[in-house]
């Protein structure tokens, strides 16, 4: 079955910048109204819908899907593509202990409390999906950002099981792993990094033809690099700055 991509209502979380701005403006180029929801509340575009949101506070949450419901909005298609990273180790002198709670929150809380409080409404259209945006760190974590990747596997495991309570209803659930892409949060991070438009049309193009994984940029190759070699794929992980 293939996605149908056009003349949607789209909500896209931290979508005022990085990926979830490039996702915003093709998924509008190609006829779809787009809901934006970031903490600015700000969209590129007048006649996209702008609502703002402070993901990791559980009651602006609430807050935002009341008012997505009051105003009838109605998005059949929910992308979870928020996140933040910290990039210090646990043994570093400038590690911070308050970013803790607000990474795995923004992460990963955030998004199940979004996909509980917005599945009535997707699961009263006639088809619906919920996209979550994750990174090959869920597979294979690196040294650096150990939260980060903590967060990325549990959205990972979150989205198989997911998927596995909604199948056979009008709602689909997808994941893309992504690899090192060149957005405001990698800035100073790594080499040979994709694109953002690169990689929302590759996250597009995989939702156009209904994958439930998708795999983007260098991220291809870890299904086949961890059936030849774990190790090996676990060293690579672990030297290379992915996001």
């Amino acid at each position: 079955m293939v996605m149908k991509l056009k003349n949607r209502t789209i909500l896209i979380t931290g979508g005022s910048s990085g990926i979830g701005k490039c996702l915003a403006d093709q998924l509008h180029d190609s006829g779809n109204r787009v809901i934006v929801v970031s903490r600015s509340a700000e969209s590129s575009r007048a006649d996209d819908v702008a609502l703002s949101c402070d993901l990791t506070d559980e009651c602006s949450v609430i807050r935002l899907a009341d008012l997505i419901k009051s105003r009838n909005l109605e998005p059949s298609i929910l992308i979870n593509n928020a996140a933040i990273q910290s990039t210090s180790k646990f043994t570093d002198h400038d590690f911070n202990f308050n970013t803790i709670q607000s990474e795995v929150t923004l992460n990963f809380t955030a998004v199940a409390w979004l996909t509980s409080l917005l599945l009535p409404i997707l699961r009263g259209q006639e088809s619906s999906a919920i996209v979550n945006i994750s990174s090959g760190l869920a597979l294979y974590p690196k040294t650096s950002s150990a939260v980060y990747c903590a967060t990325k596997a549990a959205l990972h495991s979150f989205s198989q099981s997911l998927r596995y309570q909604l199948e056979g209803t009008n709602v689909s659930v997808h994941e893309a792993l992504l690899a090192l892409v060149d957005t405001p949060m990698t800035h100073g991070r790594g080499r040979g990094k994709m694109t953002a438009p690169a990689a929302a049309a590759s996250i597009i193009a995989g939702l156009g033809n209904d994958k439930n994984e998708i795999y983007v940029g260098k991220a291809r190759y870890l299904p086949v690099l961890a059936r030849i070699s774990p190790w090996l794929t676990r060293k690579i992980l672990n030297r290379e700055a992915t996001p």
